[in-house]
């Protein structure tokens, strides 16, 4: 398919929650990144734009090759590891909970454009 407008827009927003999870990590006092739970909500928020505003819906087209079955599970496993991360997050104020969800989030969103950048969309 290759990489299009959308993936130019999902990638501004992931270089946003790297800047907001390193402003967070450098002990940066803004608003948004001072506490655990505001940076998650921002990397939530940040991770829910990028990956469903901009992202493909042709995964539940047919037919799927076996590259793209491997790819549907393991973004499914990173998208549940990213939920439960958040809601350890919000219970726990956990640091590591919070490194967790932003590692997932950035899976994810590599995940995805290396799948547009080597595939092409249904129709």
């Amino acid at each position: 398919m290759g990489l299009t407008w959308k993936d130019a827009g999902a990638t501004a927003l992931a270089g946003a929650n790297v800047a907001v999870y390193a402003a967070f990590l450098s002990g940066a006092q803004m608003p948004v990144v001072r506490t655990v739970g505001g940076t998650a909500a921002t990397i939530v928020l940040l991770g829910l734009l990028g990956g469903c505003a901009l992202g493909r819906g042709d995964l539940g087209a047919r037919p799927r090759s076996p590259a793209i079955l491997l790819y549907t599970v393991v973004a499914r496993v990173l998208g549940v590891v990213a939920l439960l991360s958040t809601a350890m997050v919000l219970v726990t104020a956990s640091e590591l909970a919070l490194a967790t969800l932003f590692i997932a989030t950035m899976a994810l969103w590599l995940g995805a454009r290396v799948r547009n950048a080597t595939t092409r969309a249904c129709s």
